[in-house]
């Protein structure tokens, strides 16, 4: 083992000192320190709220509107929920600040023109009871089961009951569901200007969000990615890729060489860029249906050519090119208001 001088570490801990801060910092109250704290975790919860109720709201729509066109489906009410859970998290009590939540699990979200906000529910209100059946009185499991609760009555088209409490007073809504492509939305808290499907799921980053400047554009996006669900262009591209590395074996085998993975990335290269076209296009009439204003939102993909410019590069990559994508939007929005102007 190494033996280090005790002359040593004394020299090495006045160097270190001696390059710390010279000026005088205030001193920190750690009571007051935790009660910024607090007010920065209320603040964290509202930005993702925010977030997170922007995109169900405008998913909503789009998700009902086109929900023939899916293969996948569910008759949920469209409002959201929240509770604290028993737990030791450090965030406990800034949920309960901001939602105002006591016993019960409560709606934080009842879109305008969905099923929950037209059979009668508002944001605020607490659960009580479903279907008759009360809502557990321990509080480590009034999420769960409600939550679980209100899933398994997504699966058919059934209306039920939900008694809620509003403003102290019990009230009985009879829910009816409607029918909505069944894609959850996740909102992930990256800076990356990104989204994207998995067949399953549509993924959306805090920075797409931010990136687009209104609803109409923001429905653009949601109407893109799930237009690659709808497409199977996930499913597609996996089957390319399944391919290409089956001939990459091949090949390999007979050059001595293992090529499994760049045959692999050349068939999963195949079709991506009509892939993204095809979404571009499908998703356009997605967002059209749902009573989105599509003029102008072709602009978004001049925005995103200013912050990357070598995407503007026509030959494109997985991607076709900035440019192409903005005039083929453009020409997608005149194909849909012509066909507006003749069913009218």
């Amino acid at each position: 083992m190494l033996h280090v001088p005790k002359s040593f570490i004394v020299l090495m801990a006045f160097a270190v000192a001696a390059c710390g801060a010279v000026s005088k910092l205030p001193e920190i109250d750690q009571a007051v320190a935790e009660e910024e704290a607090q007010k920065q975790r209320e603040m964290a919860i509202e930005e993702n709220e925010y977030n997170t109720s922007r995109a169900h709201r405008i998913g909503f729509k789009i998700f009902i509107a086109n929900a023939e066109l899916c293969q996948k489906t569910k008759f949920p009410m469209g409002a959201r929920l929240a509770y604290w859970r028993e737990q030791d998290d450090e965030f406990i009590d800034a949920l309960k600040n901001v939602y105002g939540l006591k016993a019960h699990a409560k709606f934080i979200q009842v879109p305008q023109d969905s099923p929950a906000w037209k059979s009668g529910l508002r944001k605020g209100d607490e659960v009580v009871a479903i279907d008759g059946e009360n809502v557990p009185s321990d509080g480590k499991k009034v999420f769960r089961w409600t939550t679980k609760k209100l899933s398994e009555l997504t699966k058919a088209e059934k209306s039920y009951t939900i008694t809620i409490n509003r403003d102290s007073a019990e009230k009985i809504i009879n829910a009816a569901p409607e029918k909505v492509c069944d894609f959850p939305i996740v909102v992930n808290k990256k800076d990356e200007v990104n989204a994207y499907a998995d067949g399953e799921r549509i993924l959306l980053s805090v920075g797409m969000m931010r990136f687009t400047r209104n609803d109409n554009e923001l429905a653009l996006i949601l109407g893109h990615e799930l237009a690659h669900n709808t497409m199977l262009h996930v499913q597609k591209g996996s089957g390319n890729r399944m391919a290409g590395a089956v001939v990459g074996a091949l090949i390999g085998a007979l050059l001595g060489v293992n090529l499994t993975q760049a045959g692999a990335d050349l068939g999963g290269a195949v079709n991506s860029q009509d892939f993204e076209a095809e979404a571009d296009y499908v998703g356009l009439y997605y967002a059209a249906r749902a009573g989105f204003d599509v003029s102008d939102v072709a602009k978004l993909w001049r925005r995103m050519a200013a912050n990357h410019p070598a995407a503007i590069h026509l030959a494109g990559s997985t991607h076709p090119s900035t440019a192409k994508r903005f005039v083929a939007i453009e020409k997608t929005w005149e194909e849909i208001k012509s066909k507006k102007k003749t069913s009218h």
